[in-house]
């Protein structure tokens, strides 16, 4: 397995990663240090990325990333049988082409189609051609000798014989159109790293939970919903992220504020969630009936939210520039919005994984056999 370090696109692969080890297959995962603990809980032999930065910062791994990751996986001196990528390091299935060696794909966000793409907003082939130009780079496309040398161009025409995709298949967009080849599932949150005592028995209803994700953290953001929340009748968990809580102003008795949470745990106890649409966190919202209001910023998280609306799971706010009074009008319409509420059980208690995680091994294991 070979992937990139980033949360949105390692965490969703590591349930397969531990259940391939537990059907009892020699599982190697390439990546970059800071998942070691993560990769290692799954039982998975991790294999830190070569030439490297042992601390970088984010221009770091995002300009090394791609070619750390390439050159680690074609280094290692062993047999292997298949390669499994995720969908953002799209040079996967070249170097499962040099190894000469079968190669699956995983999406951690919705799967990919001409006609979606057709269809992506402005600012999706903005974010696309920007990861063309600052993570994989003309001189790193021209090396790894790319037939398709864009991210787009490479997730459309560059297919191996199965895509694994955690989306569930209602919330795919054109569902129909991919083929068998296209397996939808919604694997199992493994238990977080991030051990956090949050005192819920404390909390009045109801329980509005706030994350912008793992890369995204503003300041002023959390201090705008400090600001709208503080002293309301609802108790909220603020998850700062790279923000510090003790950095912001003095914390209303209502407002629990967190440098990282355990995001399933607390989720249990929310019942609305302000989220920037990241798929790892739809998925979580949807699997426990939790209403969202989505405010995206860029990539699949804009999409995530459109279709978000179009199930009425939730309603949709734009980033950053929605004042804070328009903020908490939006979190009191979704709380209180009776036909979101059902329709957020209906798909909790209908949510139907098209494929379990053993039919996906079996398949797995069947494309492995017949190379």
């Amino acid at each position: 397995m070979v992937n990139v370090p980033y949360s949105g696109h390692t965490n969703p692969t590591l349930p397969l990663a531990q259940e391939l080890v537990r059907r009892g297959h020699d599982v190697w995962y390439v990546n970059a240090e800071e998942f070691r603990d993560r990769i290692e809980a799954t039982g998975a032999r991790f294999v830190p990325f070569i030439n490297y930065p042992s601390s970088p910062t984010e221009q770091q791994k995002k300009t090394k990333c791609f070619r750390a990751a390439y050159d680690t996986a074609l280094s290692l001196e062993h047999k292997f049988d298949l390669l499994i990528y995720e969908m953002f390091f799209y040079p996967g299935i070249k170097i499962a082409e040099k190894l000469n060696i079968p190669c699956v794909r995983q999406f951690s966000q919705p799967a990919w189609s001409k006609t979606g793409i057709a269809d992506a907003t402005r600012l999706f082939r903005l974010s696309s051609k920007l990861i063309d130009v600052q993570v994989m780079g003309k001189k790193n496309a021209k090396y790894m000798e790319l037939e398709h040398k864009t991210l787009i161009s490479a997730v459309l025409n560059d297919k191996p014989v199965l895509n694994i995709v955690y989306v569930p298949r209602l919330f795919q967009q054109d569902s129909a159109s991919f083929g068998e080849d296209y397996l939808f599932t919604v694997p199992k949150s493994l238990n977080s790293p991030i051990a956090r005592k949050i005192p819920y028995d404390k909390m009045k209803k109801p329980v509005l939970y706030i994350s912008l994700g793992t890369i995204i953290s503003s300041k002023g953001f959390y201090k705008k919903c400090i600001r709208a929340f503080g002293g309301k009748e609802v108790s909220v968990i603020l998850n700062t992220g790279k923000v510090p809580p003790e950095t912001l102003r003095k914390m209303p008795d209502n407002i629990y504020a967190y440098s990282y949470v355990p995001q399933l745990e607390v989720l249990r106890h929310a019942d609305v969630f302000l989220t920037h649409c990241g798929m790892n966190s739809v998925n979580e919202a949807m699997s426990l009936g939790v209403p969202m209001v989505a405010m995206p910023f860029i990539n699949d998280q804009l999409a995530n939210a459109k279709r978000i609306v179009e199930l009425n799971i939730g309603k949709r706010i734009r980033a950053f520039l929605s004042s804070g009074k328009r903020i908490y009008k939006s979190v009191c319409a979704v709380l209180y919005d009776k036909s979101i509420s059902e329709q957020c059980e209906r798909i909790r208690a209908n949510l139907q994984v098209e494929s379990s995680m053993e039919e996906i091994i079996d398949k797995i294991e069947r494309i492995t056999l017949s190379c």
